[in-house]
C-alpha cells in the first residue's frame, strides 16, 4: 500500500477547519482521514517547520561524500583503532596485575 501525501494548503484548510469547529476528530472522518493524523498537522503547524510539513524534507537530494570526507573518517578510524587498542593493552596488564596480587584469582 503506498502512503498518500497531501499538499499543505489541504493540510491548512483540514486544521483550520477542525479549529473553526473545535473538534479535529469530526474533520478528519469527514475527509476520511486519521484523527492522529491531523492532530499532528495542527501541533506542526504551530511549530512554524512548514518545510517538513508539506513533505519537503524528502525531496531534498542526499548527501553525498566527498574524497575529503573519506579522508578524514579514514584517519578517525585510525585514530580510535589505535585507542581501542591502547585500552585492550591496559586492560591485559590490569588483569596480569590483579592476578599476582591475587593469586587466588588465577585461572589454572
Amino acid at each position: 500500500m503506498e502512503r498518500k501525501r497531501y499538499d499543505l494548503n489541504f493540510k491548512k484548510m483540514v486544521v483550520a477547519k477542525g479549529q473553526e469547529i473545535g473538534n479535529m476528530t469530526a474533520v478528519a472522518r469527514q475527509h476520511d482521514l486519521d484523527p492522529k493524523m491531523v492532530l499532528r498537522w495542527a501541533r506542526e503547524l504551530k511549530r512554524k517547520d512548514l518545510d517538513e510539513l508539506d513533505g519537503a524534507a524528502l525531496k531534498q537530494a542526499a548527501f553525498v561524500p566527498t574524497a575529503a570526507d573519506y579522508a578524514a573518517l579514514e584517519k578517525e578510524h585510525e585514530k580510535l583503532k589505535k585507542l581501542y587498542a591502547e585500552q585492550a593493552l591496559e586492560r591485559e596488564i590490569l588483569r596480569d596485575l590483579l592476578k599476582k596480587t591475587n593469586p587466588h584469582l588465577r585461572i589454572k
